[in-house]
């Protein structure tokens, strides 16, 4: 694992000892004094938001790392594919190249 998943890992298992040691005293609280589960749930994500926890949207997937379960071949070849069009596109360049420095002879 990386060190930013290592660090995201250490984040979640320090939240989630958190959460079981607030929980743990919540259900020990006589139930006439205890707060809304509301409340509680609530301020649990104040509180995370407080230490730097942020609610963010997925990352984008790089194309070549999807691999169908249902076909492995597939991720193979739609590398090859995004591959040849960058070769395509390299050559073509070349060409234009060649092409200008004919011309200036």
């Amino acid at each position: 694992m990386s060190t930013r998943a290592d660090a995201q890992m250490r984040a979640i298992d320090e939240a989630a000892e958190v959460l079981a040691k607030r929980m743990r005293e919540w259900a020990a609280t006589p139930a006439d004094e205890r707060e809304a589960v509301e409340v509680f749930t609530r301020r649990f994500m104040l509180d995370l938001n407080g230490h730097g926890w942020r609610l963010t949207p997925a990352a984008r997937v790089n194309p070549l790392a999807r691999r169908s379960a249902a076909d492995p071949a597939a991720a193979a070849q739609r590398g090859a594919a995004l591959a040849f069009a960058e070769l395509a596109k390299v050559m073509e360049k070349r060409a234009v190249i060649s092409q200008a420095e004919g011309d200036e002879e």
